[in-house]
């Protein structure tokens, strides 16, 4: 049974304790099918719910809200739940289930480019991992396959490519359940840089195979392995082919709109940028345009859309519309500026 959130609420108001299993499960239905919005409020129905003292199952609610959070792309908000859960995991000296956190805490911090914290907190992981009694080859690969992203990131791509495949040969030996679908499109992204262009696309195509299979071809989860594609066939020149698997992504987002809008922005400026490697100005003007608007109203929440807005600004000043295109860059700046303040507060160390 779905909960729209005007019955949620009634049912919070009639004076009964909610179920915590009962939302949490609706909860992860919701977000298996990405629904993500829905699933958020109802894992904030179920937080709320809980009685004191009931730490453990709080904390486990709050690790699986900080997820939704990174879905919709929400980092900040992803950062406080996972900080939060990680505190509780630490009084509880629940060592398992810290080490998971630190892996997605710095996780997070590698998307918002915070390399240092991102290093120190997964490195913490794989050690504290190692300590822990039995097999945890889940919890050290997905402590590497961050490691890997962040040294990615720092433009350390041998070094990167290593510790993917240090996490998929693990895994292999293990038999451990894991979701090696986004290890393959980590290590795709790596072949698609040193230009190993064939042994990109084996890995990427395997990769949709096994998400397509997972969750659906309409699902959010398909974007990261599509967009991968899409890099790989713009880069080996493959226009009409990038083209297909941008539209393809685009498609999925649009059936979200707007809680995937940062996604579409920053698909359509790969999209314009395939177009303007094809030849079609006309068209890679308009979609750079289109990313541009909606990158705009994301600056603050979200710093990498000033990339975006630059790019149309060059853009402006290029067609001679000089005024428009210093307007946009001193936007971009103030943006910036305020981005690394943000992340100064934030700044846990």
């Amino acid at each position: 049974m779905n909960l729209c959130p005007l019955v949620l609420v009634v049912f919070l108001a009639a004076g009964e304790r909610s179920d915590y299993s009962q939302l949490m499960q609706q909860a992860r239905a919701e977000y298996v099918g990405g629904h993500f919005v829905a699933s958020e409020k109802l894992i904030v129905a179920a937080i709320q719910a809980l009685q004191p003292g009931e730490d453990s199952l709080r904390a486990a609610a709050l690790a699986e809200l900080g997820d939704v959070y990174v879905s919709e792309d929400e980092l900040f908000k992803a950062e406080n739940a996972y900080s939060e859960s990680l505190a509780v995991y630490r009084r509880l000296s629940d060592r398992t289930n810290t080490a998971s956190l630190l892996q997605e805490l710095g996780t997070l911090y590698s998307l918002q480019n915070r390399y240092d914290d991102a290093l120190q907190l997964l490195q913490q992981a794989l050690k504290l991992t190692k300590t822990l009694p039995g097999s945890n080859a889940s919890l050290m690969a997905s402590a590497l396959d961050g490691l890997g992203m962040t040294y990615y990131r720092q433009g350390k791509t041998d070094k990167a490519g290593r510790f993917f495949n240090q996490a998929l040969r693990l895994i292999s030996a293990s038999g451990v359940k894991f979701k090696t679908s986004a290890l393959l499109v980590n290590l795709g992204v790596v072949y698609i840089e040193k230009r190993k262009f064939q042994e990109a696309e084996d890995v990427l195509k395997q990769a949709l195979k096994d998400v397509e299979a997972e969750v659906g071809p309409q699902h959010p989860d398909l974007i990261f392995v599509l967009t991968a594609l899409g890099v790989l066939y713009t880069d080996s020149g493959r226009y009409a082919e990038a083209e297909g698997e941008y539209l393809r992504a685009l498609h999925i987002l649009e059936l979200r709109k707007p809680d995937t809008d940062t996604r579409i922005a920053r698909i359509l400026h790969r999209l314009s940028i395939t177009y303007a490697k094809a030849g079609r100005k006309g068209e890679a003007d308009g979609t750079l345009e289109k990313a541009a608007a909606i990158a705009r109203q994301n600056l603050i929440q979200h710093p990498d859309m000033v990339t975006i807005v630059e790019h149309y600004s060059s853009n402006l000043r290029s067609a001679g519309k000089k005024k428009e295109a210093d307007e946009l860059r001193t936007e971009a700046n103030r943006a910036r500026i305020s981005a690394g303040l943000v992340i100064k507060a934030h700044n846990p160390f």
